[in-house]
């Protein structure tokens, strides 16, 4: 259950890095025909990377979806989390 939460995390943060690949490889077979906005194809750069995490997990792990569910949010949130946290805590010398 751990490792498919893992896998669920790695997705989320793999994310914005598939995009341009996933995009790139639609451009040839669907984006002429049919346009995708930048939020669709955000969501389905998730969707790609949540089925290969799944795929992993049935795999190496024990598959569960909650766990998957989970950490997929948590990878997509956490690193703009902790931005925002970080920005917090940083003083500002100017006020």
């Amino acid at each position: 259950m751990l490792g498919t939460l893992i896998l669920g995390i790695a997705a989320g943060w793999c994310t914005p890095f598939a995009e341009p690949r996933i995009k790139a490889a639609l451009e040839n077979v669907l984006l002429a025909d049919v346009p995708i906005n930048a939020t669709e194809m955000r969501l389905l750069s998730f969707a790609v990377c949540l089925v290969g995490a799944a795929v992993l997990a049935m795999i190496f792990a024990h598959p569960h979806a909650a766990p998957l569910a989970i950490g997929g949010v948590l990878g997509v949130l956490g690193p703009k989390l902790v931005d925002k946290w970080k920005a917090s805590k940083t003083p500002d010398y100017d006020s």
